[in-house]
């Protein structure tokens, strides 16, 4: 893990209350998709008692010459001091960090669960992925309360990707949406795999869908090793 110093490109609200924010990358910065850094403010405009830093999942690719960060907008000193960024200011950052990559066996069927901004470190993989003309087979899970809250979900729909997936749901009903309706749950798990316990399963989200998804895939005899979690927040 090393320090950099990067400039801030460009910001754009991406859903909702969330933002996505795109920084100079390195050029001697290495990282794997699904890895995270360190941000830390350098010019603080605004001021609490929680630190000045924060972990957050890489959204861009390794390949890209950039880097991106998805977060969502709250009254914490550290995220009204990145929303407020200027165009052309820099902050530090402390990166690669993490192990939530895919395996070297492209073989294995992959499952991500998700929701919410979860879906950044998904992101990155799929983009890489996508890059790479992989064959994997990948089955995405996508949950948001409705259509505005969704950040990029209609990208997550467009990945070229040659056994790729992906299953969109909204918790709340939607004007606007003709798709899948509901949480995450077996039933929908069910009705898009055709081997529920043969598949490697991603799970990014907060808390307490983390341990819905633990105790649904559990009553599905998913093996504990085929799971792989990230607590989002």
């Amino acid at each position: 893990m090393n320090e950099y110093t990067i400039k801030l490109k460009k910001k754009q609200k991406v859903a909702e209350e969330t933002w996505m924010f795109t920084f100079q990358k390195p050029a001697d910065l290495k990282f794997q998709a699904g890895q995270y850094a360190m941000l830390e403010i350098i010019e603080e405009r605004f001021t609490d008692d929680r630190p000045k830093f924060r972990a957050m999942s890489i959204a861009s690719a390794p390949q890209d010459n950039h880097l991106d960060f998805i977060m969502r907008e709250s009254e914490s000193a550290f995220k009204k001091n990145i929303t407020t960024l200027e165009i052309g200011k820099e902050i530090k950052i402390k990166a690669p960090i993490g192990h939530f990559s895919l395996p070297e066996d492209k073989n294995k069927k992959i499952v991500f669960l998700t929701a919410g901004v979860g879906i950044t470190p998904i992101r990155s993989i799929l983009r890489e992925e996508e890059l790479k003309k992989s064959e994997r087979k990948i089955t995405l899970f996508y949950s948001n309360r409705n259509v505005e809250s969704a950040a990029l979900y209609k990208e997550m729909e467009k990945f070229k990707l040659k056994n790729y997936k992906c299953v969109n749901t909204m918790t709340r009903k939607c004007t606007n949406w003709n798709g899948e309706y509901g949480r995450i749950n077996d039933e929908m798990i069910s009705k898009y795999l055709d081997e529920v316990e043969n598949s490697l399963y991603y799970v990014v989200g907060t808390k307490k869908f983390i341990e819905a998804m633990r105790k649904t895939l559990t009553e599905m005899k998913v093996e504990k090793e085929n799971i792989i979690f990230d607590n989002f927040g």
